[in-house]
């Protein structure tokens, strides 16, 4: 039993060796394998990062926790310099970045905390001391809490690039600059070649260029004759040689001043120029500047001779004139004598301003001269007193400028005797002061006519114009005896429609004498016991306002103008009143007849119509439709709000959604009320954009064929067809179930043809008109007839409908 209990045991061990071998032996397998793999990954990491130094690709990733960067590449130490350890020993990334980009890193820096990724561009400072540009890729990682704890990046560097680009960018800059400078000269030479003074350019005494205004002087078709001539020789009377080089020692030392000289032309004419001259170091040449001033010369030969001539006219001259120099007298013409009441010149010697001007004017006329004397400028012309030699005081307006060619403080005065023309003023200002008085009465008249035609305005009874005009003749005139009558063309039975009740019998004799009917209107007539006008007529009646009596204020002209302005205005409200009367009897007449409507009825009322769909359209444009656009946005901005409860998103959406159709059916509506650009684009292009939204929102096709038409057609026509072919539109979509509808428009001598054909049920002849009306058709017929055309429907008993329509052009 022992032995059997001891093999046993022995068996057990043996077993657990065993297993505990093959336990050994499986461990050291699996370890060789995860080294052979780590070898294997470890050198496939070489590769990759041979890989990324070859293409100057460096990655790194920043741990947050420790602010140390780890995990470093090759290739970023070779674009930083910097080795693993010193990364190790604590160098951060910012010791790298560039001073000038710190803001844009620390940008950066604030979306990665927010864990956005970036890529973006900046320099870095090389541990050799260059500077880098590099493209840097940063992605961070975020715990559950939403914190950065870890920063992978990639950098390459892109140093080259950069300055290739920079490079690049200089010779580009080069570029333009010689482009500048090229452009330079050539504004420089067009300058010069465009100048109107003449330049010359001379070297060693020949000269190498003339500009054009150079050859214009000395008349010269070319430079052929000129070029490698001495300047010299086209001088009159030329200096000796002696002064020639002390003339050109002045010009190399820049001391040369502009001189008068008379040159020669090629056909030998002489001309006056003045010319200067600059010296060039650089090309040691000497050039020349020269202007004509002939003219400028005859003219000064000119002015000596009117010099000779002003003082023969300063002889004759009516006017009294004074030569002064510091207030002392020089010359006086003959008048100038007169005026002083001397015969002789010689009188005014010792004499000066003191002796002839009123001791209260002195000193302003005295002022006013000095002023002239110093400034230079004309005095105002002044009216002032002058004291005669013989003691006489007489009225004259005097006025003073200055004579600087023939010394300082030297001046001319000019006096007019005005003493009768003052006499006259005196005069002139006691009628005034009579016509002054009038002024207040003009002013009343205005006011009044004023508020008399204000009032009409809002006048829509003819009751209401009688007592208007009775109440404002009354006011004016300021009488109760004003009437206003209503006398019968036929029977001369009077009415007497406002105003006093007692009528002047010599007035109504004579317009019973005259017949109403031929009395003019708002002409004023006058009889030995008052006045009448007549202001209008009526249905065979004459309204005429009588005012009885002498009325004193009618005697003014004034106040009778003002009466048959102020019963012209009324007149004109007469007639307006007679053509509303006619024009409401008239439409009441077609009204109870059942009368065709005229054409002139009708095109009225299709112009109110279209008037009134274009204001609804605007109307409906700028507010109804703006209003929903806002609201539109505004709900926009809700829904795109991340923060926005998902149980309320689809509702909101569905009423975005709403808002958005609502907006494409107003803007629908306003494109049916009035067709955009239908008068800038014309009729073809407005019907072919008006084709496709039809059959956007119908089944059948539309075929359109314009290929006659001349689109020469008036306004009028031009929206009266594009609203028959939105009507037969319509009839179409509501009526007919077409599949295909079928559209010719075409120009003929001077008519527009418009045809129409769908394939639909077409319409039956034998209903009613009321029923056609449904369908729009009356409408259509009105509207052909409005632009004096022809319709015709043409419908068979297997269905479609055919519409002929036309129209003249104008």
């Amino acid at each position: 039993m022992h032995s059997y209990f001891l093999g046993a045991t022995v068996l057990v061990l043996a077993a657990m060796t065993i297993l505990f071998l093959i336990i050994l032996y499986r461990c050291g397998y699996q370890r060789k394998l995860s080294h052979r793999a780590l070898d294997m990954a470890e050198s496939r990491f070489r590769m990759l990062d041979d890989m990324l130094l070859t293409l100057d690709v460096g990655i790194w990733s920043y741990d947050v926790g420790t602010r140390t960067i780890r995990n470093t590449s090759l290739a970023f130490h070779k674009i930083t310099g910097y080795s693993h350890r010193d990364f190790s020993d604590g160098l951060s990334w910012e010791t790298m970045i560039h001073p000038e980009d710190m803001a844009l890193f620390r940008t950066l820096v604030d979306k990665l905390r927010q864990g956005e990724a970036v890529h973006t561009e900046y320099r870095i400072l090389h541990a050799e001391g260059d500077v880098r540009w590099v493209q840097v890729k940063m992605i961070p990682t975020m715990n559950e809490s939403g914190q950065i704890v870890r920063t992978d990046g990639i950098a390459i560097d892109i140093t080259t690039r950069f300055r290739m680009e920079e490079a690049l960018y200089d010779m580009a800059e080069c570029k333009k600059m010689e482009q500048a400078l090229k452009e330079s000269m050539n504004r420089y030479r067009r300058l010069v070649e465009l100048s109107p003074i003449a330049i010359a350019v001379c070297k060693e005494r020949k000269l190498m260029y003339v500009n054009p205004a150079g050859l214009r002087i000395l008349g010269a078709a070319g430079p052929d004759k000129i070029l490698g001539t001495d300047p010299w020789d086209w001088v009159f009377d030329p200096y000796e040689e002696w002064a020639r080089k002390r003339l050109t020692q002045l010009i190399r030392s820049r001391r040369v001043v502009p001189e008068e000289l008379s040159i020669k032309r090629v056909d030998g004419e002489r001309v006056d120029v003045v010319a200067t001259a600059l010296y060039d170091e650089e090309s040691d040449a000497i050039e020349i500047f020269f202007e004509d001033i002939t003219a400028r010369k005859s003219a000064e030969r000119a002015l000596m001779e009117s010099d000779r001539i002003n003082r023969h006219i300063l002889d004759i001259a009516p006017v009294a004139m004074f030569l002064h120099s510091d207030f002392s007298y020089i010359y006086a013409n003959p008048a100038g004598l007169s005026l002083l009441g001397i015969t002789d010149i010689a009188q005014l010697d010792g004499t000066s301003f003191q002796d002839v001007i009123p001791s209260d004017q002195l000193e302003f006329v005295a002022s006013e001269v000095e002023h002239v004397y110093k400034s230079g400028t004309t005095s105002e012309l002044a009216g002032n007193k002058l004291v005669r030699l013989d003691g006489m005081i007489i009225d004259i307006e005097a006025i003073t400028t200055p004579i600087p060619y023939i010394g300082d403080n030297t001046a001319l005065t000019i006096i007019r005797d005005v003493t009768e023309q003052k006499q006259a003023e005196r005069e002139r200002i006691a009628a005034e002061r009579l016509v002054r008085e009038s002024e207040d009465r003009y002013f009343r008249l205005q006011m009044s006519l004023d508020q008399f035609s204000s009032d009409l305005f809002g006048m829509v009874k003819i009751s209401e114009l009688n007592a208007r005009i009775v109440q404002e003749i009354r006011k004016v005139l300021g009488t109760d005896r004003v009437s206003l009558i209503r006398i019968n063309h036929h029977s001369l039975h009077i009415k007497i429609q406002g105003g006093s009740k007692e009528l002047p019998q010599r007035v109504l004799h004579a317009i019973h004498k005259c017949g109403p009917e031929h009395i003019p209107l708002c002409k004023l007539f006058e009889t030995c016991d008052g006045y009448f006008v007549k202001i209008g007529e009526m249905n065979g009646d004459s309204s005429i306002v009588c005012i009885a009596g002498e009325a004193p204020l009618l005697m003014i002209q004034a106040k009778k103008i003002w009466l048959e302005t102020i019963t012209r205005y009324a007149s004109v409200l007469y007639d307006n009143f007679r053509v509303i009367e006619d024009l409401t009897r008239e439409l009441e007449k077609l009204g109870s007849s059942q009368q065709i409507m005229p054409l002139w009825l009708l095109r009225l009322m299709l112009h109110l119509s279209e008037n009134e769909r274009k204001r609804l359209s605007q109307d409906l444009h700028d507010a109804a439709l703006q209003e929903q656009i806002i609201w539109y946005r505004k709900l926009n901005q809700i829904t795109s709000d991340l923060d926005l409860p998902e149980h309320l998103r689809p509702q909101l959406e569905e009423i975005e959604q709403g808002l958005l159709d609502v907006i494409y059916q107003i803007r629908i509506t306003c494109n049916e009320l009035r067709p955009p650009l239908l008068k800038e684009e014309g009729l073809e292009r407005s019907l072919e954009a008006l084709f496709e939204f039809t059959q956007l929102r119908t089944n059948y096709s539309i075929q359109f064929d314009c290929s006659n038409f001349v689109d020469d057609i008036s306004d009028d026509h031009l929206i009266g067809l594009y609203r028959i072919v939105q009507e037969l539109l319509a009839n179409a979509t509501k009526h007919s179930n077409a599949t295909e509808v079928k559209l010719r428009l075409s120009t003929q001598s001077d008519e527009v043809n418009l045809s129409y054909e769908d394939n639909g049920v077409g319409i039956d002849p034998s209903q009613k008109p009321d029923q056609f009306n449904s369908m729009g058709i009356g409408g259509m017929k009105e509207r052909v007839r409005s632009m004096n055309g022809k319709i015709q429907f043409d419908s068979s008993e297997s269905g479609g409908l055919a519409v002929y329509i036309s129209i003249t052009a104008k």
